[in-house]
């Protein structure tokens, strides 16, 4: 893996550029800003090693979204969903640096293109989810989420259905993502695949999405609700597919 001394001048900017980028779009989302920034960095710093760079980068990066959006946070959401993936974030950790992914990347690109069509029928049937439904949805949560970038989404249609939306949506997901990566960081960081240099290299690209953060909170204060779950309801589905591309390289498809 090039170390950031190496690397020219241009593309460093184009490291902070993305990792600001990232903030931006996952404060205006509530998702995925992990993802994209896996996304752009794993040609510059190998995909292996990037998740591990990731999750300690995201650590800041939702440290300052749950600061920017501390006012909509639902701590009994946080507390519900958090205290039930646990377990799995573990796992799914340990399974990371053991196994490939790609088998874990088929079910959840699977999962998330069919979540918006059956998110739109609850809706019209007035589904609602409780806490004990985001304790069940929890569980396979926290394995991938130990074992991917990205696996908020699947959380998504679950938490619209229990009511929480817009600046709520955000806060909430910066918390479970705070818990989520610093968890991945600590059990990455007792195996070879995260050495001090790797994890001071994810938290200074972490330094970048800090301003990311504040530019997307004025940008969902000023958003619509209706263009806001709209906007949710495609990236899901983008995300469904990127999950599908991932798999189908993993198994020699593509």
């Amino acid at each position: 893996m090039p170390a950031f001394e190496s690397l020219e001048p241009l593309l460093l900017l184009l490291i902070a550029l993305t990792a600001f980028a990232s903030a931006v779009f996952h404060s205006v989302g509530g998702f995925a800003g992990a993802l994209v920034l896996t996304i752009a960095l794993a040609p510059i710093l190998g995909v292996k090693e990037t998740v591990p760079i990731v999750a300690a980068a995201m650590i800041i990066s939702n440290t300052t979204r749950v600061w920017a959006f501390r006012k909509w946070i639902n701590w009994r959401v946080v507390a519900a969903i958090f205290t039930a993936a646990l377990p799995g974030i573990i796992l799914g950790a340990i399974f990371y640096i053991r196994l490939p992914v790609h088998y874990v990347a088929l079910l959840l690109g699977i999962f998330l293109i069919v979540v918006v069509p059956l998110r739109r029928s609850f809706a019209a049937r007035n589904f609602k989810v409780g806490l004990n439904g985001l304790r069940a949805v929890a569980v396979p949560y926290g394995f991938v989420g130990g074992s991917v970038m990205g696996a908020g989404l699947m959380l998504a249609p679950f938490l619209l259905g229990a009511g929480v939306i817009g600046g709520e949506l955000v806060a909430v997901v910066a918390a479970l993502g705070l818990g989520l990566n610093l968890s991945k960081t600590i059990i990455f960081g007792l195996s070879p695949l995260l050495d001090a240099e790797m994890a001071l290299k994810g938290l200074l690209i972490g330094i970048c999405t800090i301003p990311g953060a504040f530019t997307g909170r004025w940008i969902v204060t000023h958003t619509p609700l209706r263009i806001h779950t709209l906007f949710m309801e495609g990236f899901i589905l983008a995300g469904g597919c990127y999950f599908l591309w991932r798999a189908a390289e993993g198994f020699g498809w593509l």
